[in-house]
Formats: C-alpha cells, sequence, structure tokens
C-alpha cells in the first residue's frame, strides 16, 4: 500500500471521527482525558492494518490516524518503509518536503503533519495530525515552548 501525506485511503484526517470509527473493526474504544479514542483493523490492499484514531475534545474532528503496523511492500509517497534506517528515509522524506526532525524514536515532519516512530532504526508506524493545529501551535511543539500553548485548545495524541 502507498500511504500518502493525506493520510490513510479512507480514513484522512479530515473525515469525520464517526466515519472513521465505522469503518473499522473494533478492538478498542474509550474515552481518555475528555477525548474519544478508537482503535481497531483496517482491510487494505489484502492486509489488516492496526490503526487509532483520537478526536479533539473540542471540535470533535480528529485530531489524529495512526497506522501501528506496516507490511512488507508498503511505502509512503513512494518511499519503501522497512528497507532502509531512519536516517536515510528522513533524508528521503526532505527530498519531497520540508525537512523532518530527528529523535531518538520518531521522525517528526511537522510542515506535513506527519510522523513515524522508529522501531530498531527502522519507521514502524505512521501517525497523521488533524488540522486543529495552526501552524504557530506546531513550532511551537518543536522549539520547545508547549508549555506557552492553551491545552484547551489542542490535543496532542500519544499512544502510550
Amino acid at each position: 500500500m502507498d500511504f500518502t501525506k493525506t493520510g490513510i485511503p479512507g480514513c484522512s484526517v479530515t473525515d469525520s471521527f464517526a466515519d472513521v470509527k465505522q469503518r473499522l473493526d473494533i478492538v478498542r474504544a474509550g474515552n481518555d482525558f475528555g477525548f474519544e479514542s478508537v482503535m481497531g483493523y483496517l482491510e487494505l490492499g489484502g492486509n489488516r492494518y492496526l490503526m487509532g484514531a483520537t478526536q479533539n475534545p473540542v471540535t470533535y474532528d480528529i485530531d489524529s490516524v495512526e497506522l501501528r503496523e506496516l507490511f512488507e511492500g508498503d511505502t509512503f509517497e513512494g518511499i519503501a518503509l522497512g528497507e532502509m534506517s531512519a536516517q536515510e528515509f528522513a533524508g528521503e522524506l526532505a527530498k519531497i518536503g520540508s525537512t523532518p526532525i530527528m529523535e531518538d524514536y520518531t521522525i517528526w515532519w511537522p510542515d506535513e503533519r506527519v510522523s513515524f516512530y522508529v522501531y530498531e532504526d527502522v519507521p514502524s508506524t505512521i501517525c497523521w495530525w488533524g488540522n486543529d493545529l495552526t501552524n504557530d501551535e506546531v513550532k511551537a511543539i518543536f522549539i520547545g515552548k508547549i508549555e506557552d500553548l492553551d491545552p484547551n485548545q489542542y490535543h496532542l495524541y500519544s499512544p502510550e
């Protein structure tokens, strides 16, 4: 499956949370910290992808959609997943968009509102962020000023 900046086919951050929830074979649904979340399986291209989605408690839009496992042959914007190191993958992302931010376990691509969790030096998950964060809020998060943001205005999803 070739995933893109816009999200998972049929489960984009621009879809309604109810529509995404309805498409999943639900494993777990919850209402944590004032927002609804769901985790389940989605059939795509002959594979059953485990994915999660969270809902913004203020706007009720989707906060994030995350694929929690990838399969052999999966790509992101045509870049092979699971076949190169995190550093090499980040270099390929920079060729098709902004420069990603590398951390120990995550490749952040803030301008594109996408991140990749890295396991054993290989991108292993993809997370798309909703449109309710403004560009200034995203930039504040990545320059270490998250404490300056109003927590009632947004929610960043953490799978743990």
